[in-house]
Parts: C-alpha cells; structure tokens; sequence
C-alpha cells in the first residue's frame, strides 16, 4: 500500500486517509469476508472517493495484504518509544519483548478473525493463503531480523542468517495455542506468553554460539 514520504507537502492528509482506508478495509474483511468485499465498499466506509482510494491502493489484495501487515507494525507512537529505548538493552531483553509483542498481536481477536476469514475462503482464492502468510508471519520475521542487524551481538551477522533466526524464533512462539485460539479456545496466559518468550530469546541466543 503506497505510503508518501515525511516532507510531503500533503503527507499529515495522505496519512490520515491511509489510516481511513485500513480501518474501513478491516471492518468490511471482517463483516463480510474477503469474497464479499469490495474497493467500491470500502470506499464508501472510509468516506473517500473511489479514485482516492486507488491512489492509495491498486486492488483489494493489496489493501488485504496491507490490513494483515498493519497488525503486526507499532500502532502508535508510545510504542514505538518503547522499542527504541529497548534497543539500548541487553539483545535478551529485546527478544522477549518482540516475543510478548508478537504474541499479543497473533492472539489479537481481530487478527484471529481475519485468519479465520483466510481458512474460509483459501480454497475459491488460493493465492489468499500465502498473501496473508507473507503478510501476518512474513512481517514479523523481517521486523526481528531488522531489529537483529542493529544489536551489536548480532549486526556482523549476514542479512540470510538474521533473517533465518527471526525465522527460528517466530516458530518457537507459534505453538499449538494458535490452532486451539483458531478453533475458539482460549489463548495462554500472559505468564505462558512471557515463558514461550524467553525460551525462543534462550534458544536464538544459544545459536549465536
């Protein structure tokens, strides 16, 4: 989804209607599914004209694509403080706070249900499967592996092996809480969460040798 750079002369504006796209684009994914939504629907819902809207987006995979990203990015600016000041602690601390933070996004009830809008609808869409992937888990192991070349411990690593230990360390904390949250059961508890953190940060920590 297009984005406009800080000195935009209209970037505050742009901003604001990208943020109007995706809240519109949520609702009517999560109201009526992806089949039954469309550019023309979320326009409307966003209260921006349809030309505005392809300005911003050019087709409704993208804008799809683009809802499942925003679950996982900082959502607000306290948020992103905090990671910047974190980034100053120890690489352990900094795992398990992504851990908790990854955690919390994949266990939103909001993420679960547009998970569960994917399952339905894989087999009439079959690129929708690994759009929302790349996308939800795609996202989250590019945001650590980012975060991994600006630790000391880890930034003389190669670009392949941060990115395959954000790999590594995204599976530990998909355990099987995920298939019982999609099947409706109830997710684990902050605790569960904070001990499935420190022993993914454990388990990257261990690979660095």
């Amino acid at each position: 989804m297009k984005s406009w750079a800080p000195d935009h002369p209209k970037a505050k504006l742009m901003a604001s209607k990208r943020a109007d796209i995706l809240a519109a684009a949520k609702a009517s994914f999560l109201d009526t599914g992806y089949e039954g939504t469309s550019m023309e629907s979320i326009a409307k819902t966003a209260n921006v004209s349809i030309m505005t809207l392809y300005r911003h987006a050019e087709s409704k995979d993208e804008l799809f694509s683009a809802v499942i990203s925003n679950a996982c990015d900082p959502d607000d600016e306290a948020e992103q403080a905090e990671w910047a000041a974190l980034l100053e602690k120890p690489l352990r601390d900094v795992l398990i706070w992504a851990g908790m933070t990854a955690q919390t996004r994949l266990t939103d009830p909001d993420t679960i249900a547009l998970m569960r809008t994917v399952i339905a609808e894989a087999t009439r869409f079959p690129g929708l499967a690994g759009m929302a992937h790349t996308s939800l888990v795609g996202n989250l192991e590019g945001m650590l592996a980012f975060t991994l070349g600006l630790k000391q411990e880890t930034s003389a690593l190669s670009a392949e092996r941060r990115r395959e230990l954000a790999v590594q360390f995204i599976d530990r904390l998909l355990g099987s809480h995920m298939l019982g949250l999609l099947m409706g059961l109830a997710g684990p508890s902050r605790r569960e969460q904070q001990e499935r953190s420190e022993t993914a940060a454990d388990g990257l920590i261990s690979s660095l040798g």
